[in-house]
């Protein structure tokens, strides 16, 4: 079989390539693992997702599996969902619907993530769409 393939040297040669893509599958693998673990999961991923479909299948803001996220991120660092936690709680006012004592663990939560910058992008995010629909009403004389 060795003199079918041209000799040692494209034993080597193919050993090599093969070799080279093994490490090359490992190293993506790996790199996709670590980029996982540095930003995390979605907040959907989480058991306390803060929405609930209620019988008439609407999506219901629930405030207790939103506690859960606060006290579960301040122990847990996961950088994505709880940005995205905050996101929520910021939509749904759960400032004035928490406890005393709940709202400054919400505080050390929108502290330790910088919530600030997430309304911050929120807001800039929201003016882009406000550019486009007025340079697209513009696009319609009359």
């Amino acid at each position: 079989m060795i003199k079918g393939l041209g000799g040692d040297v494209t034993v080597n040669v193919i050993a090599s390539i093969i070799a080279s893509l093994v490490l090359l599958a490992a190293g993506f693998l790996w790199g996709k693992y670590k980029e996982r673990r540095k930003y995390g999961r979605n907040l959907e991923d989480y058991d306390f997702y803060p929405f609930a479909i209620n019988r008439e299948n609407f999506p219901e803001f629930n405030l207790k599996d939103f506690r859960l996220g606060m006290h579960y991120f301040l122990k847990n660092n996961d950088y994505t969902a709880a940005r995205q936690l905050i996101f929520i709680g910021e939509q749904n006012n759960v400032r004035g619907q928490l406890e005393p004592s709940e709202q400054k663990v919400y505080a050390r939560l929108f502290e330790k993530y910088e919530g600030k910058k997430i309304a911050d992008d929120t807001a800039e995010y929201l003016e882009n769409y406000v550019r486009i629909v007025r340079l697209i009403g513009k696009s319609f004389p009359n």
